[in-house]
């Protein structure tokens, strides 16, 4: 139980570092500061169009979501699962970039590839937990705690 516990906790916080580097700073500007640049400058919708740092630090940040998620919820210990539920996370990221983009001009820009970098980063984090602990019954004892054995008869 305090294993799943500090789970719990190391996921919150992980999430919530993921909130306040994609999302925080939010710079308020008036509408006149874009008044020449349309909505579409902020969103990228093509594939591969990105540069290598950013791709690669988007991978880095989901690896955390690929091992903690799994070991939380052992059904998502899937592949097509797991990439779903990230695909689904970073979408919410990417929306709420573009939202906090039309209503506060804070213009973040909104990428395909974060998409495909974030899934790939859960995926890469699935792999390593599968590699370090690669049974999906040790996997859930690692959270759950395993019960003690009852010690030998002396």
């Amino acid at each position: 139980m305090m294993r799943r516990r500090l789970t719990i906790t190391v996921f919150i916080l992980y999430a919530v570092s993921v909130v306040a580097v994609t999302v925080f700073p939010i710079r308020v500007r008036p509408a006149a500061y874009w008044a020449d640049d349309p909505w579409r400058t902020m969103v990228h919708l093509v594939p591969g169009d990105v540069d290598g740092p950013s791709f690669v630090l988007n991978v880095i940040m989901f690896i955390p979501f690929g091992v903690l998620l799994p070991l939380l919820k052992p059904h998502l210990d899937a592949v097509r699962r797991l990439a779903v539920h990230a695909a689904t996370a970073s979408l919410a990221i990417e929306l709420t970039q573009f939202a906090l983009g039309m209503t506060l001009g804070s213009r973040r820009t909104v990428d395909v590839n974060d998409l495909i970098a974030n899934a790939g980063g859960a995926l890469l984090g699935l792999l390593i937990l599968r590699l370090a602990v690669p049974s999906p019954r040790h996997r859930a004892a690692c959270v759950a705690g395993s019960p003690r054995s009852p010690s030998p008869p002396a």
